[in-house]
Parts: structure tokens; sequence; C-alpha cells
């Protein structure tokens, strides 16, 4: 009985996170803003077409840039032991891939702002 449970327990999980998946994409794509902002009446506000290409091209860029900082935050760590300390070569190593962008912006898509994969 319990090996009957554990397929039909997976299958829901897999749905519940789908569902609030899709609920997540829908709110940050929705033209509401909630008040948020206000102080920006200036400027002009983002279609609905560069959010909704915003939160789908972060789906695939987030994990590439943290994999990327993670990564690059180990070579760091390890450089600064190789080199008995050497901190100027540990925090290039680091400031090159843990600062930067980890999400796509509407403005991004835009060509407002750049997206910055490395740091400075």
């Amino acid at each position: 009985m319990k090996s009957e449970m554990a397929p039909r327990n997976f299958a829901v999980r897999i749905r519940v996170t789908a569902l609030w998946a899709i609920a997540m994409f829908v709110l940050a794509a929705s033209p509401l803003s909630f008040g948020v902002g206000t102080a920006l009446a200036g400027t002009q506000e983002p279609t609905t077409q560069s959010k909704i290409l915003a939160v789908g091209a972060s789906c695939f860029y987030l994990p590439a840039k943290a994999f990327y900082a993670v990564f690059g935050a180990a070579t760091a760590g390890l450089a600064y032991g190789f080199t008995l300390g050497d901190d100027e070569l540990a925090n290039q190593i680091w400031t090159a891939s843990v600062e930067g962008s980890y999400i796509v912006t509407p403005p991004m898509i835009e060509g407002k702002e750049p997206v910055r994969f490395k740091g400075p």
C-alpha cells in the first residue's frame, strides 16, 4: 500500500508545483501594480509583453546565473587557498562571478538597461 501512495503523492506534488508556477507567472505578468511605483509617474510603464518575456527569460537565466555564481564563489575560495591568501585574485574571481543581474527585468527586455551576467 505504501508503494502505491508514493507515485500518487509525487504526481500531486508535481501538479501543485506546476499550478503554483503558473499562478506566479500570471501574477508577475499582470498589468496591475496595486499602487507600487506611483512615484514613478513620469516614466513609461513597461508593456505586458515585455513583462511576460522578462518572467519567461528569468526562468532560464536565473538558474544559469546561480550556477555560475556558486561555482565562481567556489573557484574564488580555491584560488584564495592555492595562492596562500592572495586577496586580489580571489576578489577578482568573486566579483566577476557573484555580482551582476540575477533576474531579467522588463527594461532589460526593452533594451533600456543592460543584462550583466558577469560583474563589473
